[in-house]
């Protein structure tokens, strides 16, 4: 544990970082997370098949191999195959699954359906980068490594290209600058508006724009371009990107957690443009470590150099290894407290050559460290004490290998059973049709083969089936229980993701990509709100709906149910919502409109309907919203000069009550259709009263 002066040192709000003491609480949190780390190791090992002495032919070879040198040394992918099984079950439940927002706060209640929305728009659209890319990886690492972080903010990455501009393209950017060039004004003067206009020049590379635009009118000079502006999620491994202090039990009341993370020299330059970064630190760190202390190897045969646990997929040697500190700091004068970031090198705490941090902020605006953390088993209070697929299958995978191997050793002996000879009569040749001289029949001879015996492939079989119970991958009404467990333990950390997500598009995002996608007329009375508005975001998928039968099944009873919604309980709007969804979500909400939409479409209808007729032209019913149709006609004909019309002119009055007559018809068929007797045809009906007009 941390002594009383370091712990405060990790407490209050000072100044400056205490960088001594974030590197000395980095280095005592990895420490004490290698037994976590090694049950990492071990998962990631099991699931690859990796393990000591392994070759590339699948044969046992050296004094070790048994039960003889070039026996059988199978892969087994048990492990492997019903990870990929529920990742994919995961996945295709985050596809197909209904994402809502439940407002917390009567308020709320409005904006509701506008956010579930604009959240549905984030996933499907791309908006959120790779997002489905880091789901898939969370549901890896919840699954294999026992525990899923998700880091969530925002990301405003600007990167500087290098463009060569002539003396228009320049005056465009800066009037200034053009006017001072053809006035011809001092050097020094045009330097500064170089630099002032292009972020990051240097004076180096200013005196060489100037020379250039005054010999040939044109020069090469940076321009910086935003890329990207959105929500940024990653899925951060648990052994080797983001870690808490081991004894943890809520991460979120943690003191300081860790990020390590990986940038390139140019990723570390532009950082100093973009995101304020000090110019010592970085031009101190990329020429002091780059390459050093890089330790998230990917674990694989031949020693390859390649990082696994980071967003880049660059050589080693080429990255510079960075922390992220956070601090839940408190302000010793009024008890507020705020969460800090500090980017640091974990072996460096400054000199007179640069200073130890390249950033110490308060990120504002956050409640919490920008994480979402789930853990795989909540079989114990602490982060760290979970437990892996791999750990349950390991046996059994093992087991299986064995089995495997013995029969193709088996069947090894059975083509190529052992000779018996006499001492020093060892035949000199072995193989299909060749001649093997004795001295008297009987001097050799082949040693018995061993029988077949089915009791090794029951065995497997059993062992397969015990693995897929374990992990709710049979059919068993227990193990669905267990999947439709593991599917909602990933769907609420997703939601919980896209809560933060849209938190930061509250803080940061555009008003106009929320105006675009929303459709909302009026910014100024609805707009993306402020993150202190408050969502419950729920993602529902019931994992008996991946069997189209099932799905069907469930369908028709609601359709039956529907003939008891004499009172109108029954939310038809909504089945028809699921009903499409269950075929296919994507084209769900291409060809469905929102309810109001639909109401709306079916006014404007049948009042343009109303005028013609008015006009004397007769209209037939259309197809559908046959209730809004016959409210629409009935308030039509109260207008005062309609039911005078409607008195005074017969064929008017004619051609006003087929029209209703046909909707009403439309109403008498689905009510027969329900109660499952034949519709009566329309001349029995009865007419609309000219008075109710």
């Amino acid at each position: 544990m941390l002594n009383d002066s370091i712990s405060e040192s990790l407490t209050y709000v000072q100044d400056e970082p205490d960088i001594k003491t974030l590197r000395y609480a980095y280095d005592q949190t990895v420490t004490e997370l290698e037994s976590y780390f090694d049950l990492c190791r071990t998962s990631y090992d099991d699931r690859r098949n990796f393990w000591p002495g392994k070759s590339r032919d699948h044969r046992k070879h050296g004094s070790d191999a048994f039960p003889w040198e070039g026996a059988s040394d199978m892969e087994c992918h048990l492990i492997d195959e019903r990870i990929t099984r529920l990742v994919s079950l995961f996945m295709s439940s985050l596809g197909r699954a209904n994402v809502r927002a439940f407002p917390v706060e009567s308020s709320d209640i409005a904006r509701s359906k506008i956010v579930s929305g604009f959240l549905k728009w984030m996933v499907s659209s791309g908006y959120i980068p790779r997002f489905h890319r880091e789901m898939e990886l969370a549901a890896n690492y919840m699954l294999e490594r026992g525990i899923i972080i998700s880091y969530v903010g925002w990301q405003r990455e600007d990167r500087r290209f290098i463009q060569e501009l002539d003396i228009e393209q320049i005056s465009q950017m800066s009037p200034e600058i053009a006017m001072a060039v053809q006035q011809g004004n001092s050097d020094e003067e045009l330097i500064l508006l170089l630099q002032n206009v292009f972020e990051g020049v240097t004076e180096k590379r200013a005196k060489k724009a100037l020379k250039d635009l005054r010999k040939k009118g044109t020069a090469e000079l940076p321009v910086v371009r935003r890329q990207v502006n959105a929500p940024d999620v990653k899925t951060l491994a648990p052994d080797g990107d983001f870690f808490f202090p081991t004894y943890v039990t809520d991460p979120q009341r943690a003191p300081y957690c860790f990020w390590r993370t990986y940038y390139t020299p140019q990723e570390l330059e532009n950082k100093v443009v973009t995101d304020g970064w000090d110019e010592d630190f970085v031009e101190y760190v990329i020429e002091k470590y780059r390459g050093v202390n890089i330790d998230s190897i990917e674990r694989e045969q031949e020693g390859r150099r390649s990082l696994s646990l980071t967003d880049n997929a660059y050589e080693a040697e080429e990255l510079i290894e960075l922390c992220y500190g956070y601090q839940r700091l408190i302000d010793e004068e009024d008890g507020a407290e705020g969460i800090y970031c500090t980017v640091f090198h974990r072996e460096f705490d400054g000199n007179e050559m640069a200073p130890g941090y390249a950033k110490f902020e308060l990120l504002n605006g956050y409640e919490d460290y920008p994480v979402v953390v789930t853990k795989l088993s909540e079989d114990s209070k602490r982060l760290y004490d979970t437990t892996t697929i791999p750990s349950v299958l390991r046996g059994i995978q093992n087991q299986v290998k064995v089995e495997r191997d013995s029969r193709v050793d088996r069947n090894s002996l059975a083509t190529l059973p052992p000779i018996l000879h006499p001492v020093g009569q060892a035949p000199t040749d072995w193989g299909p049709g060749r001649m093997i001289p004795y001295r008297r029949k009987g001097d050799l001879d082949f040693a018995p083969a061993p029988a077949y015996n089915n009791g090794s492939a029951e065995m497997e079989t059993t062992l397969t089936d015990l693995a897929d119970r374990l992990v709710g991958l049979d059919d068993s009404p227990i193990s669905q229980v267990r999947k439709q467990f593991l599917v909602d333990k990933f769907l609420s950390h997703t939601a919980e993701v896209l809560r933060m997500a849209y938190k930061c598009f509250q803080r940061f995002g555009p008003d106009e990509v929320f105006f675009r996608v929303t459709g909302i007329p009026d910014p100024q009375t609805l707009n993306k709100g402020n993150p202190d508005e408050n969502f419950d975001i729920l993602i529902n998928y019931d994992v008996l709906n991946t069997d189209p039968e099932t799905v069907q099944a469930k369908l028709q009873q609601f359709v039956a149910l529907n003939q008891l919604n004499a009172n109108g309980r029954l939310n038809v709007d909504a089945l028809l919502d699921v009903a499409a969804a269950s075929i296919d979500p994507v084209m769900a909400d291409a060809v469905l409109q929102p309810v109001e939409n639909a109401q709306q479409q079916v006014i404007k209808d049948v009042t343009d309907d109303l005028t013609k007729i008015f006009a004397g032209i007769e209209m037939p019913a259309r197809p559908a919203g046959a209730q809004i149709a016959l409210q629409t006609i009935q308030q039509y004909s109260q207008q005062p000069d309609i039911a005078q019309r409607l008195q005074g002119d017969e064929a008017f009055r004619a051609r006003m009550e087929k029209y209703a007559g046909q909707y009403t018809f439309q109403m008498q068929q689905a009510q027969n259709a329900q109660i499952g007797r034949v519709g009566t045809q329309p001349a029995q009906m009865g007419s609309i009263q000219t008075q109710n007009m």
